[in-house]
């Protein structure tokens, strides 16, 4: 006498050695567990993903105030500091906006390749390109005073921060 689908039960003892429970792909609810766990795992790599990703709007947003906050309060630089780059970098990151899994971020100190009438007026800036791995938007982060050189002395400076759309 055969057994019904029906009558098998929904979780049982794995056969392959390691005497694990399973579900039963011989019993419909088991079936119907053994997808519901894929489609549930699927989607939580997909909402993990979607989360660390940056949007133009956020990266655009997260730029302004970062700039924002950097013109506002004066900063300390010292040879232990990493210099504008991470002084750019730890803006962003504290701006509250962007992703909530982080997402990557890349801030690039540019080379001028031509005079800006910042330039030309006698005042020297320093570039920073900044960009994010999932958007196609970049912003070009002018910022003076010029870096100082590093040294063993602390340096506090008031930064002046402009920023333009596109690349630097």
């Amino acid at each position: 006498m055969s057994r019904d689908r029906d009558d098998e039960p929904i979780i049982i003892r794995e056969k392959w050695g390691t005497n694990r429970y399973v579900y039963n792909p011989n019993n419909p609810i088991g079936v119907a567990l053994i997808i519901g766990s894929l489609l549930f795992a699927v989607g939580g790599i997909y909402y993990l993903h979607a989360s660390s990703s940056w949007s133009e709007g956020e990266l655009s947003d997260a730029v302004r105030v970062a700039a924002r906050d950097l013109e506002e309060h004066p900063r300390t630089l010292g040879s232990w500091t990493g210099g504008y780059e991470s002084l750019i970098r730890d803006a962003l990151k504290d701006s509250g906006e962007g992703p909530s899994a982080g997402g990557v971020l890349h801030v690039d100190k540019r080379t001028a390749t031509s005079a800006t009438p910042a330039d030309k007026a006698g005042d020297s800036v320093e570039r920073f390109e900044v960009s994010a791995k999932d958007v196609d938007a970049a912003f070009c982060l002018s910022v003076s005073p010029p870096e100082p050189e590093p040294g063993l002395t602390s340096v506090t400076v008031s930064l002046s921060v402009s920023v333009e759309e596109g690349g630097c």
